[in-house]
C-alpha cells in the first residue's frame, strides 16, 4: 500500500507540473525564441485524451523524468491516474485550484487503499484461475518417471515419401555405425555432432528433453528412454514414426503425482504478482466505468539523449 501512494504521489505531481506549466505558457511571453505565432511545438502533441483531460507529450516527459520509464510506460501511468482521479472526484470534489491534483492523489490513494488493495490479496485468486493453471502445467504435477536425455535425431514423419526417407534410412545407418566406431560418452559430444555440418548437412539434428514412457517422442523412444539408469549410457538407434533417434542418459525425475489441492498453495506463490497486476488494471478500470480514452502513442518523441 505505501509503494502505491509514492507512485500515485509521483504521479501527481508530474501530472500538477504539467498542467501548472501549461497555464503559465498560456500566459506567457509570446514570440519568444521558441515559437513562430502559429507553430506547435514537439511537446505540444497530444498523445491521449481521457475523458476530457489532454495529456500531451510534455506531460509523458516529465513523468519519464519522475519515474524513470520508458514513453509507453510512463503515457500508462498518467492514463491511469487520470482514470482513477475521475472516479475519485466523486469522493474528494476539487474546490481550489491550486490544489485539485494534491486532493485528486489523495483522494485515488484512499480509493486504492479501501476499495482495491483489499481484493488483492493471495487467498482473493479464484480457485477457478488457479485451476487452469494447473490444468495447462499438469505435466509438471503429474508424471510417470522422466529421463532427461541428449538426442540425435534424424526426422521423417508419416507423410514423407519414400526416397527421402530412404535417404533418412541411410544417414541413421551411417550415423549408428559412427557411434560405434567413435563413442561419445558426453552431452557436450552429442550436441558438437549435431553442429558439425558434415552431419548437420545430412538432416541430423540435436535435442534436449525430458523423455516419459510416450511423451514428447513416441513409445518406442520411451521405452528404450526407460532402460538407461547411468550418465553417458545411450540407446541403440531407435525407429519410430518420427524417424530415427538415438538418446543419452543425463539425469532423470521419480513419477510425482500431485493433486490440485495439494498444489493450489504453490499456484497461489508462482501467479501471484502476474495476478495481481492483472487484477489491479481490471478493478481500476471498474471504478473508471464509462471514461472515452484515446491515445496516440505513435506520437511520442524519442527523448533527447543526455
Amino acid at each position: 500500500m505505501e509503494k502505491a501512494v509514492l507512485v500515485i504521489a509521483a504521479i501527481a505531481v508530474a501530472v500538477a507540473c504539467a498542467r501548472s506549466d501549461r497555464h503559465r505558457g498560456a500566459s506567457g511571453a509570446q514570440g519568444g525564441a521558441q515559437g513562430t505565432a502559429g507553430a506547435p511545438q514537439a511537446t505540444d502533441a497530444v498523445v491521449a485524451r481521457v475523458g476530457a483531460v489532454e495529456i500531451k507529450q510534455a506531460d509523458v516527459l516529465r513523468q519519464m523524468r519522475f519515474s524513470g520509464k520508458p514513453p509507453r510506460a510512463a503515457l500508462d501511468e498518467l492514463i491511469r491516474f487520470e482514470l482513477l482521479a475521475g472516479a475519485a472526484a466523486a469522493v474528494v470534489p476539487a474546490r481550489d485550484p491550486d490544489v485539485v491534483q494534491a486532493q485528486a492523489g489523495a483522494a485515488v490513494a484512499r480509493m486504492i487503499a479501501q476499495e482495491i488493495e483489499p481484493r488483492l490479496g493471495k487467498q482473493d485468486i479464484p480457485d477457478a484461475v488457479l485451476r487452469d493453471v494447473y490444468e495447462k502445467a499438469r505435466k509438471a504435477f503429474v508424471h510417470p518417471r522422466l529421463v532427461e536425455v541428449a538426442m540425435l535425431n534424424v526426422y521423417t514423419g508419416a507423410r514423407m515419401k519414400d526416397a527421402p526417407r530412404a535417404r533418412a534410412a541411410e544417414t541413421a545407418r551411417a550415423l549408428e555405425q559412427y557411434l560405434r566406431q567413435h563413442p561419445h560418452r558426453t552431452t557436450d559430444g552429442f550436441q558438437a555432432i549435431g553442429q558439425d555440418p558434415a552431419w548437420r548437412d545430412r538432416g541430423v539434428k540435436f535435442s534436449r528433453v525430458w523423455q516419459g514412457i510416450d511423451d514428447p517422442f513416441p513409445v518406442e523412444v520411451g521405452r528404450e528412454v526407460q532402460r538407461l539408469t547411468a550418465p553417458g549410457q545411450a540407446t541403440p538407434m531407435i525407429t519410430a514414426e518420427t524417424g530415427f533417434h538415438v538418446s543419452q542418459y543425463i539425469a532423470e525425475q521419480p513419477p510425482k503425482n500431485v493433486s490440485f489441492e495439494e498444489a493450489r498453495d504453490q499456484l497461489r506463490d508462482q501467479i501471484y504478482e502476474r495476478w495481481r497486476s492483472g487484477r489491479f488494471l481490471e478493478l481500476t478500470s471498474e471504478l473508471a466505468g464509462g471514461h472515452v480514452i484515446e491515445a496516440y502513442p505513435e506520437r511520442l518523441a524519442t527523448p533527447p539523449s543526455p
